[in-house]
């Protein structure tokens, strides 16, 4: 016999029982002798039989698994989010399924039909463009959202955004800088307006109104970043103090700077948000640091409750000082 192909019934044939004695004793359930269980357990070690989850799924409601669907596999801090998370998921008996979604709407409805189709447990989605496509398309799978509101009926994990760019507000305002810049945002995407938003109360607050050529719109990768250092170089008056979206647009302001020899941070004062995957990028950027750990595990527990209430929860962040700021 093929070792490659063998099923249940093949076990059961060489076995000398039934399909059902078989599926009793490999999914530990019902009466069986000790005898039998020692017979078909030896069987199936010796072919290394794995039972099929995709058809054990079919008569199951949900399955032991669940998945996460993420906008940016390049960014340090999805990367840091996934191995937190799956180490929660490990540790209570479920397989993290990993959906590069990149932003699209589309793939994330063929990832939905596809995590609902092997009966996932729950979703994770990850920060991106809103949609209600999910509030039309969700059956029998819990999903929460990280960083991203759909609907008061989904669960929402987000870090306190508001509070992250306030204290970069502060530090950079202590520095003496009074001209400040905003690289790295999305109307669509609600985390990052959040922090946009969050830098244009922080600044009215203390009686500094921001002019329109200051803000500079697009993705929270690198190449924005580069983009912001061209642009704000272009200017007759530069901002000596850029905030940025996250690390990702920082790291690509100051490695375009570098490019042309402008200092970091003797020219520009630059700040980013994530505080993940710079531990080898000089300077060292100061930021926001975002409590992943804390963010895992509470996306976790939603995401396997079986409350149907929704739940919300804002994470406390803090401040890591690096070498990207000078006062002035």
């Amino acid at each position: 016999m093929n070792k490659k192909n063998i099923g249940i019934r093949e076990i059961a044939q060489l076995a000398g029982v039934s399909v059902a004695t078989v599926s009793r004793v490999i999914n530990n359930t019902g009466n069986t002798s000790q005898e039998t269980r020692e017979k078909v357990n030896k069987i199936v070690k010796e072919y290394n039989y794995v039972p099929n989850i995709v058809a054990k799924n079919m008569y199951s409601s949900t399955s032991n698994s669940i998945a996460i669907f993420v906008l940016d596999l390049d960014n340090p801090f999805f990367i840091a989010l996934i191995k937190a998370l799956n180490s929660i998921a490990i540790e209570n008996g479920y397989t993290l399924l990993i959906c590069d979604s990149e932003n699209c709407t589309e793939k994330e409805m063929d990832y939905l039909k596809y995590c609902q189709g092997i009966r996932t447990k729950g979703i994770v989605v990850t920060e991106g463009h809103s949609s209600n496509f999910y509030k039309q398309n969700i059956q029998n799978t819990n999903i929460v959202f990280h960083d991203r509101y759909i609907s008061p009926e989904f669960s929402t994990v987000k870090s306190d955004n508001k509070k992250g760019i306030k204290m970069l507000i502060d530090y950079l305002y202590n520095l003496n800088h009074k001209q400040f810049a905003f690289v790295g945002w999305m109307p669509t995407i609600k985390s990052s307006l959040e922090r946009k938003n969050a830098f244009e109360e922080a600044l009215n607050d203390k009686g500094i109104n921001v002019s329109d050529e200051y803000f500079y719109k697009g993705h929270l990768n690198m190449q924005t970043g580069v983009d912001a250092l061209d642009y704000f170089c272009s200017l007759g008056n530069r901002p000596t103090a850029i905030v940025c979206g996250n690390d990702q647009v920082a790291k690509g302001f100051i490695t375009r700077a570098h490019m042309f020899n402008i200092k970091i941070p003797d020219d520009f004062s630059v700040v980013g948000f994530d505080g993940s995957g710079q531990d080898y990028f000089y300077p060292k950027i100061t930021t926001i640091k975002q409590d992943i750990q804390t963010i895992a595990q509470k996306l976790f527990d939603c995401v396997i409750s079986s409350d149907d209430e929704a739940q919300f929860h804002i994470v406390d962040v803090s401040m890591v000082i690096g070498d990207s700021c000078k006062k002035i």
